[in-house]
């Protein structure tokens, strides 16, 4: 079960991002893709569209825990649509 942090929910909230969009990339209810951080070994990141919107969710894996949700930057949403196959927004 994941857990948002306070600083995710704040984010959230000024980005115009729900939690259940952020739980449909998570749980796999939407085409994502999925790295390891290059800077925290227990962070992986998730990328995914759900709701209409492209983000970027740094989880922390052996927590369960929600580190932020940010937009995709424009590199990563040409990553993203070219490996899911879905055509540029």
């Amino acid at each position: 079960m994941w857990k948002f942090t306070r600083h995710a929910v704040e984010r959230m909230k000024e980005r115009g991002y729900l939690e259940t969009d952020v739980l449909q990339v998570l749980e796999g209810d939407v085409p994502a893709l999925v790295y390891p951080s290059p800077r925290e070994e227990t962070v992986d990141l998730y990328f995914g569209n759900a709701g209409g919107k492209f983000m970027m969710i740094p989880v922390d894996r052996e927590k369960e825990t929600i580190i932020t949700v940010r937009p995709m930057r424009k590199k990563e949403k040409a990553v993203y649509n070219k490996e899911v196959g879905h055509e540029k927004k």
